[in-house]
């Protein structure tokens, strides 16, 4: 199967996925909408493309290009039988439902922290802890993601989890210090799918 295909399976199948029933920052996110973005990466509207023949951030794997409406893979990431590649793979579909809900133009920490938060999710029901780097480093980010993950935690997959605005904003405030995003701007704009 393709990076394609299998985004799609997880998107609509994954049990990772039925956990990402989550709201942060006033945005209610639903395992749902997750399959609407499926649907729309089946029928062509939102394009997987090879991230090694485009420009990426340095160090990352997957991206979510708002604007262009793509996403973006390594073309090894193995979403089907990787851990990591399954929480890399839920962070950016997560851009992508937040584009869907077209909120317009929004704080660049908040949306970060959005999709570092269902990350920390997706790696909270494998049973593992944040993501690390290649020395085995946990950036301050997915801790921080990781500790929101575990304050809202319904181990069911039933409830809707909520951020409260404490954690909210010492999460947002975490996200907004990183080098990272200082150097990409202050906000995003998320217009929507259809455009």
């Amino acid at each position: 199967m393709s990076i394609q295909d299998d985004l799609v399976e997880f998107l609509r199948n994954g049990r990772e996925v039925r956990y990402l029933n989550f709201e942060a920052f006033g945005y209610r996110f639903s395992p749902g909408q997750y399959a609407i973005v499926a649907n729309d990466i089946e029928k062509g509207r939102i394009p997987v493309r090879d991230s090694s023949l485009l420009p990426m951030s340095k160090g990352a794997g997957a991206s979510w290009k708002y604007g262009l409406n793509e996403f973006w893979f390594l073309p090894d990431a193995d979403i089907a039988n990787n851990d990591a590649w399954r929480a890399l793979s839920a962070h950016e579909a997560t851009h992508a439902v937040h584009d869907m809900l077209k909120p317009g133009i929004i704080e660049r920490p908040v949306a970060e922290a959005i999709g570092y938060l269902a990350e920390a999710i997706v790696r909270k029901v494998q049973g593992k802890g944040p993501l690390t780097d290649k020395t085995g480093a946990v950036d301050p980010i997915r801790a921080e993601a990781m500790r929101v993950a575990v304050a809202i935690w319904d181990n069911t997959g039933l409830l809707s989890m909520k951020v409260s605005d404490a954690d909210a904003d010492a999460f947002r405030s975490v996200v907004a210090r990183h080098p990272h995003y200082v150097a990409q701007g202050p906000s995003v704009e998320y217009h929507g799918l259809d455009d």
